[in-house]
């Protein structure tokens, strides 16, 4: 009995030790710690402790150009929807964990988290149009279906429909957002994964239909490889880090953190060298590098000569009225003094004039430039325009040659339907026809037998007529005798 009571509670316990390894294993994504994210990231990147978000990370990017979900990356299909798929090495875990946020600075910089998703984006869709945008820190899916949350309209990014599968997007300027967010409506197409639920945006059916091609569908494989993900042939490989189930987030930290403050100041010193890069660009320095550090360095060394001639002629005034014993100084002296100061006016404003003049040729460079920038821009958009110009012509002309194959079709099978009733009456004639004679040789039949009869009617009263005919000249004869007798007798009596 014993034997028998011991193996049901082996086989019972031998189950839930394999449905929780089972168990253990479907979480095991989700098993990072957030030092992993400190540690990874930290080559890439700034810490920075902020006072609204906390730990936040800055990447080493041109924060200008920058945007999330947009720059050196494509999208793809996967099983989860729409991927997100980068180019930087470090793409593995802004792109698929936390959020990302546009600071007061206007830098872009991310919130990190441990739920892991495709792509933490809400989408739009509409003109003609595929759009989308970072996720907000702390907001969920059930927050911006329920319109609670507002995405800045800077933070969207448009393509048209048929480029949504691009491998590298143009650079992008947010100014007309506004008139595209207000043709476009949100995609609310969602997925699960470990009970998280993430939008996988628009769906294969819908982008085969907007670019009339073929929608592949890669398989997802969290490799333990680190570096900037890859696709090989029908696979999309993503790092997915070491799981950690013995994390404590409550003490992870970056190892190195920057405040806010020399955030603030290292964020004032790029800008600072990017203006002077600009300005150096737009007086064609930049293509001589070496002749600008000799002129540098040749300006510098001119100062700093005058102010060693000057620092040498006041040392000559001081000791040589040291050598006064207290007397004051020579005329010489003072007009020396003078003069040398007179100098060093002279080239403060110089160099003044010069940095005006250099300022004055910047400027109109930098609009030329802008207004190049401006000018390219809108001839991508009206390239886009046309091309989608041409895209909407192309499919009215399909949709048309589609009415027309419709109506052929239709044309062609009320013509069979028509040919097909016309044989049907006709085999119906045919079938008829027998029916048909049958039946007039049988009322001709009739109509003879009916002649007949009435003939033989006639033919019968005739006879019966005939026949009583002598008997009724018997009887009138018989019936006249009497009458002349009795009438002779009348005579007689009178």
């Amino acid at each position: 009995m014993k034997k028998l009571f011991k193996l049901p509670v082996f086989m019972l316990g031998l189950i839930l030790l394999l449905t929780g390894s089972a168990l253990k294993v479907q979480a095991q994504d989700d098993d990072i710690s957030l030092q992993t994210f400190y540690d990874e990231l930290s080559p890439y990147g700034t810490w920075i402790n902020d006072s609204q978000y906390g730990y936040v990370w800055r990447p080493d990017v041109d924060q200008q150009d920058f945007r999330p979900y947009y720059n050196d990356g494509r999208w793809v299909m996967t099983e989860y929807g729409n991927t997100w798929v980068s180019d930087y090495d470090w793409g593995w875990a802004p792109f698929h964990y936390g959020r990302w946020v546009n600071n007061r600075y206007n830098d872009w910089v991310w919130i990190p988290d441990t739920t892991w998703g495709p792509a933490w984006v809400s989408w739009r869709s509409g003109g003609g149009y595929y759009g989308w945008a970072p996720l907000g820190p702390g907001i969920n899916i059930n927050i911006n279906l329920g319109g609670g949350y507002r995405i800045p309209n800077s933070w969207w990014v448009f393509v048209p429909q048929r480029n949504i599968y691009y491998d590298r997007f143009p650079s992008y300027r947010s100014y007309r957002n506004v008139t595209i967010i207000n043709n476009t409506t949100i995609i609310n197409y969602t997925g699960q994964r470990n009970r998280n639920t993430y939008f996988t945006g628009p769906r294969r059916d819908d982008i085969r239909r907007a670019t009339n091609r073929d929608v592949n569908v890669y398989q997802l494989n969290r490799t333990d490889r680190s570096g900037r993900s890859t696709i090989s042939n029908n696979t999309v490989n993503i790092y997915n880090p070491r799981s950690n189930r013995n994390k404590d987030n409550r003490n992870a930290a970056p190892r190195k953190v920057s405040s806010e403050s020399e955030y603030t100041a290292s964020r004032n010193n790029r800008t600072n060298n990017s203006s002077n890069n600009q300005s150096r660009s737009a007086r064609g320095d930049v293509s001589a590098p070496a002749n600008q550090t000799g002129r540098t360095s040749e300006r510098s060394s001119n100062t700093q000569r005058n102010n060693v001639e000057s620092n040498r002629a006041t040392g000559v005034t001081s000791s040589r009225t040291t050598r006064q014993d207290g007397s004051t100084a020579t005329p010489s002296q003072r007009s020396e003094a003078q003069r040398t100061q007179r100098e060093q006016a002279q080239v403060q404003q110089q160099e003044r004039a010069q940095s005006q003049e250099r300022q004055a040729q910047q400027r109109p460079a930098q609009g030329r430039q802008q207004q190049a920038q401006a000018q390219q821009q809108e001839r991508v958009e009206s390239q886009q325009r046309q091309a989608q110009q041409q895209e909407q012509s192309n499919a009215r002309q399909q949709q048309q040659r589609s009415q027309n194959e419709s109506r052929q079709q239709q044309q062609a099978q009320a013509q069979q339907q028509a040919q097909a009733q016309q044989q049907e009456r006709a085999e119906s004639q045919q079938r008829q026809a027998p029916q048909q004679q049958e039946q007039s040789n049988a009322r001709q039949q009739q109509q003879r037998s009916q002649n007949e009869s009435r003939q033989q009617q006639q033919q019968q009263r005739q006879e019966r007529v005939q026949q009583s005919a002598p008997s009724r000249s018997n009887e009138s004869r018989g019936n006249s005798q009497p009458q002349s007798s009795s009438r002779t007798s009348r005579d007689g009596r009178g």
